[in-house]
């Protein structure tokens, strides 16, 4: 990630801490801490007593040098409870006040951003475990996963998104991440070009995602996404939380087609 940015990032964390402070001591509301905290990847469990922290592993990958730093944590801060997620990050649970803004801080040194995971942000980007390596794979999404991620949490900022902005590469007919079921998947052709699937999502109400381009090059993901969150800025539901999702804008639009269409003119702008 931008050198740049990780200074702005860690620049914020002083917010974060004065505010979890005043969580602690009663001062703010769970419903207003919630807010908050979610921008920077942080949750107050039930009960208000303890927190969650969310490490963002952009496409699931995992160097070394991040798990010593989480097996290090863990160690240091007593972490009993661990997971990882379905969209690829590393959750810890049951933190106190100085643990969860320790390792959001300490973190940031081992290369790793809480920023964005919760909230209305993007999420992990999704890759296979086995890209690189898989049995039948077309090729190696990973680096093209990492810079879209990058992209993405560049204009977090300064970008109003949908709710769990969720983007996944495909790197093989498995589909191991069901790109064609996010917000905005890439899926990898045996020509080294990319399928682009939109307003597609899981959970409630799940959609799968319109096709709105073939072929595309590997060079131009990142103003797919840019064509996504324009269209999005332009006809998602920003007042209804529930339906803050691009999935609802199949529906809302009239059916794939009139997405595919609004997609295709906002990308005409860029």
């Amino acid at each position: 990630m931008n050198q740049e940015l990780m200074k702005e990032f860690k620049a914020d964390l002083k917010e974060f801490q004065e505010m979890t402070e005043k969580f602690y001591a009663k001062e703010v509301s769970v419903k207003d801490y919630k807010g908050f905290s979610g921008g920077f990847g942080s949750y107050a469990q039930k009960g208000g007593e303890a927190s969650m922290l969310r490490l963002r592993m952009p496409g699931g990958r995992v160097t070394k040098e991040k798990l010593k730093f989480l097996v290090d944590s863990i160690e240091r801060y007593d972490v009993k409870r661990a997971h990882i997620t379905t969209c690829q990050t590393v959750q810890f649970h049951d933190l106190d006040a100085k643990a969860v803004c320790d390792i959001m801080e300490q973190a940031m040194d081992a290369g790793i951003v809480t920023r964005g995971g919760g909230g209305d942000f993007p999420r992990n980007t999704m890759v296979s475990p086995l890209s690189g390596v898989e049995q039948g794979e077309y090729f190696d999404v990973l680096p093209y996963a990492e810079e879209a991620g990058d992209y993405l949490m560049g204009i977090i900022k300064t970008v109003k998104l949908p709710r769990k902005l969720k983007v996944g590469f495909s790197n093989s007919p498995a589909n191991v991440t069901h790109a064609t079921f996010r917000d905005l998947g890439f899926v990898a052709k045996e020509e080294g070009t990319f399928d682009v699937y939109s307003a597609g999502g899981l959970g409630s109400n799940p959609r799968f995602g319109v096709l709105i381009a073939e072929a595309v090059k590997p060079e131009d993901i990142c103003y797919y996404i840019k064509a996504m969150w324009l269209t999005f800025r332009a006809y998602g539901n920003y007042e209804n939380r529930g339906k803050a999702r691009s999935r609802y804008m199949q529906e809302s639009l009239g059916g794939a087609e009139n997405y595919k269409k609004a997609f295709e003119m906002l990308g005409d702008y860029i």
